[in-house]
């Protein structure tokens, strides 16, 4: 492949969609790194959605070349800060980064609108059941399949269809989009951006250890969640009539997915004899932790479970799981920050999260993911007894896919800063299998 500019295209990112969730957190600087590995030079400027303090101070401590702009469009389309409007204006392309989904259809129909200049997606999930239907990966991919070509609503195939291109960061997204016909300049697999995150704050993961009684590479750690994430709760915003849903939802199955989690942490002390520490990905899992999960461990175990009592940095995750000896998280993105490091993982998937947990068989983590229906307690319990029985090929797992992905996002970047094409990227069980074909 040949460039298409002599020079690398300064890019506006729109992401860091929220900053209670360290992996939206991680998204932002995950895809920079990529970018800045394939040119160095190259400009970067960030509009994120939701930057608090702490997170913007990481951001600038690890890229400080990034720049970061704040401002929203108004009703009109134009830019509400002399900063945003700068940067809107000197841009050479628009970059939706890693998401749930492809959200930015108003935004990006604006810059379509009022630029001639390109714009993209770096790494997005589409799924077609978004809220999703109730199912295990393999049934969502069926029931993907089932669907009528005409089913991607026209607003959004607009927008993508005039897209430069398109990352789906699972194979079910992009085969969805493939069947409704969509036509971006490119539609290829690409991966989330955190699995090229590798900033670690290793002084504050020491103090963590010394804090717990800890050895590295003697502990666990596990990660919980609720279906949906309470939102109304985080923000302290009022509940709509779909949250009433939600939380409804919540009520009616935490026992079986805390149960799930706990059966894992009870195999996991049960047979290491080793600590099980509760830590958030998100920061409402603090509570949940203590009050929902902490009760549902076993007694001959629950002395060595510690429930992380605060919502910690990313910078510190990310360094606490390189010193664990396995992750074991109800949410996505843990098991992708652990994988950085070639850590050991599980992701104990619920039935009503989107299809972006495919991401990890297309990878080669076909045994990473774990599904709470039908596997439930059982599966989970099955699933860390597997994982410690050969702790070498978990490893090489978790390391073969971040080194899939990596890879992959190469790609990627080179796509984004140059206009280059990408090649066809071939789902395999292992690293060696994931060659790209033309």
């Amino acid at each position: 492949m040949t460039s298409t500019t002599a020079t690398p295209r300064s890019v506006l990112l729109r992401s860091s969609w929220a900053n209670v969730n360290i992996g939206d957190v991680a998204h932002s600087p995950g895809l920079i790194a990529a970018l800045l590995d394939a040119e160095p030079d190259a400009r970067i400027t960030l509009w994120p959605m939701r930057l608090g303090e702490r997170e913007e101070a990481m951001l600038r401590r690890v890229i400080p070349t990034v720049t970061i702009v704040r401002g929203d469009l108004d009703e009109a389309g134009v830019p509400t800060t002399p900063e945003l409007a700068e940067a809107w204006d000197s841009a050479d392309l628009f970059v939706h980064g890693s998401a749930a989904s492809a959200s930015l259809v108003p935004e990006l129909a604006v810059w379509r609108e009022r630029s001639d200049r390109p714009y993209g997606y770096g790494g997005v999930t589409v799924d077609p059941f978004s809220p999703p239907a109730w199912g295990s990966l393999e049934r969502l991919r069926v029931m993907t399949q089932d669907l009528p070509a005409t089913f991607l609503e026209d607003d959004a195939r607009a927008i993508i269809d005039g897209a430069e291109f398109l990352f789906a960061r699972d194979s079910i997204s992009l085969e969805y989009l493939r069947s409704q016909g969509a036509r971006p300049g490119v539609l290829e697999f690409g991966p989330d951006g955190t699995f090229a995150y590798r900033y670690r704050d290793d002084a504050a993961a020491d103090a963590f250890l010394a804090a717990l009684g800890l050895t590295a590479g003697e502990f666990g750690c596990f990660v919980p969640r609720l279906r949906y994430t309470p939102y109304p709760d985080i923000y302290g915003t009022e509940r709509t009539r779909e949250f009433d849903r939600r939380y409804a939802i919540n009520a009616g199955t935490v026992g079986l997915d805390l149960d799930t989690l706990a059966a894992a942490i009870a195999t996991w002390v049960r047979s290491t004899g080793q600590r099980a520490v509760v830590v958030p990905e998100m920061s409402y899992a603090v509570e949940l932790a203590q009050d929902e999960l902490l009760p549902r461990v076993p007694d001959d175990v629950v002395d060595q479970v510690t429930v992380l009592d605060r919502y910690w940095p990313l910078e510190e995750a990310s360094a606490v799981y390189a010193r664990a000896r396995a992750v074991v998280s109800m949410e996505c993105h843990s098991p992708i920050l652990a994988s950085v490091h070639g850590t050991p993982t599980l992701y104990v998937r619920q039935p009503t999260d989107t299809v972006k947990g495919e991401m990890f068989a297309d990878l080669g983590g076909t045994d990473v993911v774990v599904e709470i229906e039908p596997d439930g307690p059982e599966g989970a319990a099955a699933a860390v007894e597997a994982l410690l029985e050969d702790e070498a090929a978990s490893r090489a797992t978790s390391s073969a896919m971040n080194a899939a992905a990596v890879g992959r996002l190469r790609e990627v970047a080179r796509t984004i800063l140059f206009g280059e094409g990408a090649t066809e990227f071939t789902r395999g069980d292992r690293e060696a299998d994931l060659v790209p074909t033309r």
